[in-house]
């Protein structure tokens, strides 16, 4: 059980299985990352996972989460260095260092100013997929799911067109699970926004831009917060978007409503919040520390403790959801927490289901009897905070 809480090879569904026994067995799970390092995994229902992602005492702070992964790996005589992941971001920091940082990027990602983007993000996919063919086996992961949020938020942030594909390459390798493939990407990903931030490039009507010129009383972006920031965005917007788009493809396809969505394109945002629920793309939150003994679910849990707590599980909470484990679309809620909870609610979410939804009834317009063409289903990413098929293939079909 601990291994497949924390990451691991995987088919598809069979992660459910795993946190919805760990969610029943109890609230508190050890497990060990693939680089060693120690975690508890939070497997509680809906209700409690809100609350546990809102409490100030379980700590985001990156300065205290590197030092505990560094104890770790200093204890087994690995090496302590961290990759960009772990830098001083919004995402890594708590108030009131949280909220300067959050500050600074809310406007480019509130519902009005994503609204606006709707026509190029349209555009994009229409782009992507005029060139995708019809009547053949593809992988849908790598013909659309990833490139298509890669375009857009390289757009929003300001990371020319002709950079995409290395940065996308990059990215890939700095979510590995292997040190020896990650700690280079994080290093040559950091050499690329330093100089695109600091460079002639750099539009400056982008966030990007917005960034290096942000000034709050003369109170200025450091270059380590600048680079945080750039790690952040660029995965954030690129990676989750790409596994929420993949899942609800997935999902759709494996639970015979293609079609329905295809003649009924109201049905799509329903089957976006379906996925969300029954199979977040985001598996684990992003660690968190514990700065003080507390207790979860009536389990003890010590001061300076690494916590992952399971997102999957609570979208399947059965006491918030009627056949919990069950997919469908006709339900009078789909309460979930895959885009998180309080301070640290995705900055993203809007954007990510916009870009899906516009993808999915694109898809199903054009190719409303495209068919799932594994003969197995497949295999979820191995790290221990993602959870989607790395391939999907797929034919499509007018």
């Amino acid at each position: 059980m601990s291994d497949g809480l924390a990451g691991g090879e995987l088919r598809a569904r069979e992660h459910h299985r795993i946190e919805d026994d760990a969610r029943a067995a109890g609230p508190l799970h050890d497990a060990t990352r693939p680089d060693g390092v120690r975690v508890k995994v939070v497997t509680v229902g809906l209700e409690l996972t809100r609350k546990l992602l809102a409490d100030k005492r379980l700590s985001k702070d990156s300065a205290a989460l590197e030092r505990e992964f560094q104890r770790q790996l200093a204890e087994q005589g690995s090496s302590t260095e961290l990759g960009g992941l772990f830098g001083p971001s919004m995402l890594n920091s708590d108030n009131p260092k949280h909220a300067r940082l959050r500050g600074l990027a809310v406007k480019a990602f509130n519902a009005e100013a994503v609204q606006r983007l709707a026509p190029r993000i349209e555009e994009i996919a229409a782009d992507l997929l005029d060139g995708l063919p019809v009547g053949e086996e593809i992988d849908l992961v790598e013909a659309l799911a990833v490139p298509m949020p890669m375009r857009v938020i390289g757009e929003v942030l300001g990371v020319p067109a002709k950079d995409g594909a290395q940065v996308r390459t990059l990215i890939e390798s700095l979510m590995s699970m292997d040190p020896e493939v990650s700690l280079p990407a994080s290093g040559a990903l950091a050499g690329y926004f330093h100089g695109l931030l600091t460079g002639d490039e750099l539009d400056e009507g982008s966030l990007f831009g917005a960034m290096v010129k942000a000034d709050d009383n003369g109170d200025h972006l450091t270059n380590d917060e600048l680079m945080a920031m750039a790690f952040l965005l660029v995965i954030a917007g690129h990676e989750t978007t790409a596994a929420l788009i993949t899942n609800v493809v997935h999902d759709a396809l494996d639970n015979e409503l293609w079609e329905k969505a295809a003649a009924d394109p109201d049905l799509v945002p329903l089957l976006v919040e379906e996925t969300l629920r029954h199979n977040s793309p985001v598996r684990n939150a992003t660690h968190r520390i514990t700065t003080e003994a507390l207790e979860i679910d009536g389990v003890a849990v010590p001061e300076n403790t690494l916590l992952l707590i399971n997102l999957g599980s609570a979208g399947r909470c059965p006491v918030a959801h009627e056949d919990a484990s069950q997919y469908r679309i006709d339900r009078s809620t789909t309460a979930h927490v895959a885009f998180g909870h309080g301070p640290h609610f995705c900055l993203g979410s809007v954007l990510a289901r916009l870009e899906t939804e516009i993808v999915l009834r694109e898809l199903t317009r054009r190719f409303p009897r495209t068919t799932y063409s594994g003969d197995e289903q497949p295999k979820v990413t191995d790290n221990d905070i993602m959870a989607s098929s790395k391939t999907l293939p797929v034919v499509l079909r007018g």
